[in-house]
């Protein structure tokens, strides 16, 4: 087989395999931009965004997301800044509703295939790898879910891709200026998700553990450190304020979730890029460790390495891995594109194809709710079943509400266990005549009680024991989930009428804080 090196291109037969090399010249331009096929899948995977954008619902996130953006800041207990402020956005652009959550989202679909095809044509590929490396972006089970509501991750997913693509074009121009670029993305993208600081430790640990030393040790570098620390700063000073709640989250999330974290990390690197995808990152893994002229992009397998490491020996969630994947199946789909036979890579692409729209159903809403409900889905994937039933769940604590004289309507106060329940009431809050909705839940915490309530408390996902605590008289009013389906999370939830409380909320509220 023939042995390339970094600074040589091939030149392929009619049977689709290398016949020989040709040096570039220094300062040789990149391949074309693959803009027919490129753009065509784009403008595809936003149309199926926004056709599918109406389906199910809204997830138990995004009413929390926006709630956040009904109270902007710099920070919040489980996140930074960027999703509620964009939910808030769309909210004020494109109006009050759950097509309108949806949008969002369903571009950054489209920007994540461009952003596939960029990174390969930046590794050296062509219109095939550029192609297969948009396909991958487009039907893989990680951007299918991500890009049907806006979280934290669809971010996350642009801020990792867009970062690695700017660490391949400073190593291809040995231009160290594009630091400041590169600390720029840092710093906006931790005001979206403090695991941008897994990039970086994947991005410098690869880039120290494979000779290029000199890359990190500039002024441009140091220049770049000092852009993302003074972006993220606002977010910091929200923290201090606020006693680094984010610290103990954290610990409660890890506490709560590790053991499942540590269950489902290996198989969901196994799916976010389709069963198929997995053969695309995989080659590039080999790539760059078996083929000289892979070496230069040696860092990105030794930081997949270390993330992957780090991430698993913590019990991290598997998806935060996920955000890695990207610039990898682009370097896989250059190393197929430039050593497989046309064959192989038709037959490969096909399979990625067939595996991807296969399990779309496990991953985005394409099947009719009751069939998915029916199927059990929304038990096997908890962020598709999180879309469910939430008009229903806030229609029967309304229902409860409104069966409230109308003087004591007035006078009360929805109380809700987590931060979903709060958001979805407000969601529909002024539609349904609601009134004040509060929640000890993370951020809703430090939002606080409201005025002074004088009438009965509507509580929801509370135990009876629990309010026996506080509350002289609490009369069951419903239990979630009975006759349709909902939230799988949000079944077996009670609803009780709370009457005689026996503190004052300033003394109630400092026991109802839940940071989880």
């Amino acid at each position: 087989m023939t042995t390339l090196t970094h600074d040589m291109q091939p030149t392929v037969g009619t049977d689709g395999g290398v016949v020989a090399m040709s040096r570039p010249s220094p300062g040789a331009p990149l391949p074309r931009l693959a803009v027919p096929s490129v753009v065509l899948l784009a403008v595809t995977k936003v149309t199926f965004q926004l056709v599918t954008a109406s389906l199910y619902g809204a997830h138990r996130d995004e009413f929390y997301y926006l709630a956040g953006g009904h109270h902007l800041a710099w920070g919040y207990v489980d996140h930074p800044p960027a999703v509620p402020a964009l939910d808030r956005l769309a909210e004020l652009v494109l109006g009050h509703s759950v097509v309108a959550l949806h949008v969002l989202p369903a571009l950054i679909g489209g920007v994540l295939v461009l952003l596939g095809a960029l990174l390969a044509r930046e590794l050296g590929g062509g219109t095939r790898a550029q192609t297969l490396a948009a396909v991958v972006a487009a039907i893989g089970p990680l951007y299918l879910t991500t890009t049907h509501f806006l979280s934290t991750v669809t971010l996350d997913l642009v801020v990792w891709a867009l970062a690695s693509l700017l660490v391949i074009r400073m190593i291809r121009t040995g231009d160290a200026r594009w630091w400041l670029a590169i600390g720029a993305v840092v710093g906006l993208g931790l005001l979206n998700k403090y695991t941008v600081a897994f990039w970086v430790l994947g991005a410098v640990g690869g880039l120290l553990c494979t000779g290029r030393r000199r890359l990190l040790s500039n002024r441009w570098a140091l220049g770049g450190a000092c852009i993302a620390a003074a972006l993220v700063a606002p977010n910091v000073a929200w923290q201090a304020s606020h006693h680094w709640a984010t610290f103990e989250f954290m610990r409660n999330l890890r506490a709560n979730n590790g053991a499942t974290n540590v269950r489902e990390f290996l198989p969901l690197q196994l799916v976010a890029m389709t069963l198929a995808g997995t053969v695309v990152w995989v080659a590039a893994l080999r790539a760059t460790v078996r083929r000289t002229s892979f070496d230069v992009h040696r860092w990105l397998a030794v930081g997949w390495l270390i993330l992957f490491v780090v991430l698993f020996a913590t019990e991290g969630k598997g998806y935060y891995l996920g955000s890695w994947y990207l610039p990898l199946v682009a370097l896989g789909a250059v190393v197929i594109e430039r050593t497989w036979s046309a064959r192989a890579q038709r037959v490969l692409f096909a399979a990625v194809v067939v595996t991807g729209l296969a399990m779309a159903p496990l991953f985005t809403p394409i099947l009719p709710e009751r069939t998915f409900v029916a199927a059990g889905l929304n038990d096997t994937n908890k962020d598709l079943g999180s879309l469910i039933g939430w008009p229903r769940v806030v229609h029967q604590v309304a229902d409860v509400v409104h069966t409230l004289p109308t003087d004591e309507q007035r006078r009360s106060v929805i109380l809700t266990s987590n931060y979903s329940e709060a958001g979805a009431l407000e969601f529909w809050r002024p539609e349904l005549r609601l009134p004040d909705v509060i929640s000890g839940d993370n951020t809703y915490w430090w939002w606080g009680y409201g005025h002074r309530h004088t009438g009965p408390v509507v509580t929801v996902g509370f135990s009876r024991q629990f309010l026996a605590r506080y509350w002289d008289n609490c009369t069951p009013a419903g239990t979630l989930g009975r006759g349709a389906p909902i939230d799988p999370q949000e079944v077996g939830a009670s609803i009780f009428v709370c009457r005689g409380q026996r503190i004052t909320w300033a003394r109630l509220w400092p026991r109802l804080r839940d940071y989880g």
